[in-house]
């Protein structure tokens, strides 16, 4: 490999782009967000939508998939959906295929969907287990190896896992969702090794439990909610739209020089 030195009259001078204070601007941009129907996908795409990302839904649930497309549309006139199970290859491949010719090539993608069927290790069937780890780590892979081959060929883009906090620490009755997310947390690094020099970046979020729709499920259970906000220090869970910043800092030119990372937002979970 040929490495160039740099000009060292230019070395001698520190500057900045002039367009700086415009580094967050997502104006111009398409992006393409998995599960983004509900919870955090929902909140990262009306959260790029306020940057300026033009917004395409992929979610398996049509109703959810027309809830937040029409939210998108009376907030900020755009955004497309289409339904998608993320586990169906051929299925990712035609929605890949269908997202270009119609709305164009893709500049981001964010991999938000997700499962998780919360039982301890003993009680899980191989099935259940096997299924966590086909929608979050198989179906992560498959959108990454999907639109990745589009990025590449372009010479750009931005990609955007959704792992946890679980792929960092240890709590009961999480071993598939764990493993899952510690396996996207690995396979964003591979794919950022492996797509560095062909200008597409792939990162990672990492949050901790935020307060979405799913987490209402379980905020009655005795005993869940009391057990997991001591492991915060700041005391509480994230708000969705506190994962927004991050997801745009990855999507934006404002982390151009950053890839391979998981980006952790957790309240301080991961620090103690």
């Amino acid at each position: 490999m040929k490495i160039d030195k740099p000009d060292l009259e230019r070395l001698a001078t520190i500057d900045i782009r002039p367009d700086i204070g415009n580094i967050f601007d997502l104006n111009g941009l398409s992006a393409v967000i998995t599960g983004g129907g509900s919870g955090l996908g929902e909140a990262l795409a009306l959260g790029l939508a306020a940057f300026g990302a033009r917004i395409v839904l992929l979610d398996r649930d049509q109703a959810a998939l027309q809830r937040v497309r029409n939210r998108l549309r009376e907030r900020f006139g755009q955004g497309d959906g289409l339904e998608l199970d993320v586990t169906d290859w051929p299925a990712v491949l035609t929605a890949r295929d269908r997202i270009l010719e119609n709305w164009g090539p893709v500049d981001i993608l964010v991999n938000s969907a997700g499962i998780n069927i919360r039982k301890k290790a003993l009680d899980l069937s191989p099935e259940e287990f096997k299924k966590v780890l086909e929608v979050d780590l198989s179906g992560t892979f498959q959108l990454c190896k999907a639109f990745g081959e589009h990025m590449v060929g372009r010479g750009r883009g931005s990609i955007i896992n959704l792992a946890s906090v679980n792929a960092m620490t240890a709590m009961e009755k999480q071993s598939g969702y764990a493993a899952s997310k510690a396996g996207v947390r690995q396979l964003t690094a591979i794919l950022a090794l492996e797509w560095s020099r062909c200008g597409v970046r792939v990162n990672a979020l990492a949050p901790c439990p935020f307060n979405t729709p799913l987490v209402a499920e379980f905020v009655n259970t005795p005993g869940w909610y009391e057990s997991l906000v001591p492991k915060i220090p700041m005391g509480r869970f994230g708000e969705p739209w506190e994962l927004v910043g991050p997801a745009v800092f990855l999507a934006s030119r404002a982390s151009a020089f950053v890839t391979g990372q998981t980006l952790i937002v957790d309240g301080g979970w991961t620090i103690i």
